[in-house]
């Protein structure tokens, strides 16, 4: 298969990257451009011909339209809207209460009784029993990518209905995920109905139709309706909202934030727990090399990176676990941007600069390497040229291959790359890099790079079986050092999302948490 991305020039990285930029400039969702587009539409905004929906409808542009698939995309967008679990869980990672509204554990931790909330119903009529629970799990359990996706589903032996408002989950080992993993979308057996605010009316091409749940018991939402259009790109999205065709786009450009708030639009900033970050073929040299490994995180100016790629929105990632997790040590970091480091650890394994020999119209260097980035995903690509640049200066060449987001999604799962650049989900909880980074040739979950570290997959065991919060925190310390002494990936940044809204709404936050969730709480702003 042919490279379809562009090799670096050690004499020139602004030159080295030509190609690469062009492709961006090329990109319908170009982040950068969303300014120009503000201005531009702006006219439109105020055109006496466009007149805006009902209040009572929200009407949702959906940029990430193109991606498909149950969990991803807009099926995801429309589980946070119709389906719920028995647990949530808070930012630090603590269990929280949901359509359970309280546990405890028995028999030696190896059962845990769950007493469901009263006056409960799924969309359907179905009301929340335990029987229903217990059906709805078993299904889950039956689906071999939960089993993947959510590891404490394999530690349990059966679901046993007590009575309608209770049931006991007999595990065959301590299982410290399950609560937390118990956030699992519950769904009726014969219509897939939820328990979510609103409820699902129809789905196809042109988008989704959701109306509001007056049986929902938190109390019926103002919303009467969510449309939910799906757009290619971000900038069709955009031109819709300041037209006033849609009242909300589910992302904003981080350097366009400052500007684009205003009289009709406001914007609400979080924290995703998501995390960039590169991911290497541990088992492809040189990345064989945890020295390495430790080297190219050493290269990179984290600070820089995000004022210079992501417009000052991100916080310095250095690691796989949630930094705000409730047991996680802060004391414990990879080294800090340390270039001299850097280069002293790649001359102690050979790669010493100048030794190797690129193409006729490259200089020698270090080592290089190629990484995957999808294609028409614009700031995983400003990413991208940020950290090429800072891993020139230590004479690292990393070249790029940007191929559609099917072929990037397959060659990871099959290990047919040197590196690929990503957003990965990483918290609130241990268990999501758990399933990343445990043994690749113990688990079945997603591990594709080939991450084997006995040290790790041992500390990882302990706390998915501690019930004991000091023997938590003292194997998430020592978990956090061995990331320190062989990182999987080279780590950039936890980054933050924003969305937009009309201000036809008064939005309901809660701090750090993404307004999504909070949809059935929002009101008609009746002071416009």
């Amino acid at each position: 298969m042919g490279r379809r991305g562009v090799s670096s020039n050690l004499r020139s990285p602004t030159r080295a990257s030509a190609h690469l930029r062009s492709v961006q400039k090329r990109r319908t969702s170009l982040w950068f451009w969303c300014g120009v587009l503000f201005l531009a539409a702006l006219p439109a905004c105020t055109s006496e011909n466009s007149s805006p929906p009902p209040a009572s409808v929200l009407t949702i542009g959906f940029p990430e339209g193109a991606v498909s698939g149950a969990g991803v995309g807009l099926g995801q967008l429309t589980t946070t809207f119709t389906l719920e679990g028995l647990t949530q869980v808070g930012v630090d990672g603590r269990v929280l209460p949901r359509l359970a509204e309280s546990w405890t554990w028995e028999d030696d931790f190896l059962a845990l009784r769950l007493d469901l909330r009263p006056d409960v119903w799924f969309h359907d009529g179905t009301p929340l029993t335990s029987s229903v629970v217990a059906d709805s799990l078993d299904r889950a359990i039956a689906r071999p990518r939960n089993l993947a996706l959510y590891s404490s589903l394999n530690d349990i032996r059966q679901v046993r209905p007590v009575d309608d408002g209770q049931l006991v989950i007999d595990l065959s080992q301590r299982s410290a995920f399950l609560l937390e993993e118990l956030d699992l979308p519950l769904e009726t057996g014969p219509s897939n109905a939820g328990t979510g605010a609103f409820r699902l009316v129809s789905r196809d091409a042109s988008g989704v139709v959701l109306e509001r749940f007056d049986r929902y018991y938190l109390g019926t939402p103002d919303i009467e309706r969510i449309v939910i259009r799906p757009f290619d790109t971000l900038r069709t999205a955009w031109t819709n909202l300041l037209r006033g065709e849609v009242d909300m786009v589910t992302d904003v450009p981080a350097e366009a934030i400052e500007f684009i708030g205003n009289d009709d639009v406001q914007v609400i900033s979080f924290e995703r727990r998501y995390q960039f970050l590169i991911a290497f073929n541990s088992e492809r040299a040189p990345f064989t090399s945890p020295a390495v490994r430790r080297a190219l995180n050493a290269a990179i100016d984290r600070e820089a990176l995000i004022a210079n790629a992501l417009a000052g929105k991100g916080q310095p990632a250095t690691g796989p676990l949630w930094p705000k997790h409730w047991a996680y040590d802060a004391s414990v970091q990879l080294s800090g941007f340390d270039p001299r480091f850097a280069e002293s650890l790649l001359d102690g394994e050979g790669f010493r600069n100048g030794a190797s020999a690129g193409s006729a119209d490259s200089a020698p260097a270090r080592l290089r390497f190629t990484c995957l980035i999808p294609e028409d995903f614009s700031l995983l690509e400003q990413i991208g040229l940020e950290v090429q640049k800072q891993l020139y200066d230590v004479g690292v060449d990393m070249q790029f291959e940007v191929v559609p987001i099917q072929e990037y999604d397959s060659r990871i799962r099959e290990r047919r790359f040197d590196a690929a650049l990503i957003d990965m989900i990483s918290g609130p909880t241990f268990a999501r890099p758990y399933i990343f980074w445990r043994s690749a040739r113990e688990s079945r979950g997603f591990n594709f790079f080939g991450y084997e570290n006995p040290e790790a997959e041992r500390l990882f065991q302990i706390l998915r079986t501690s019930v004991n919060e000091a023997a938590t925190r003292s194997g998430t310390q020592r978990l956090q050092r061995a990331f320190q002494d062989d990182p999987p990936a080279l780590f950039l940044a936890w980054n933050e999302r924003a969305r937009a809204v009309t201000r036809r709404f008064r939005v309901f936050e809660e701090p750090g948490q993404d307004p999504l969730h909070t949809i059935w709480q929002w009101t008609e702003n009746t002071d416009r």
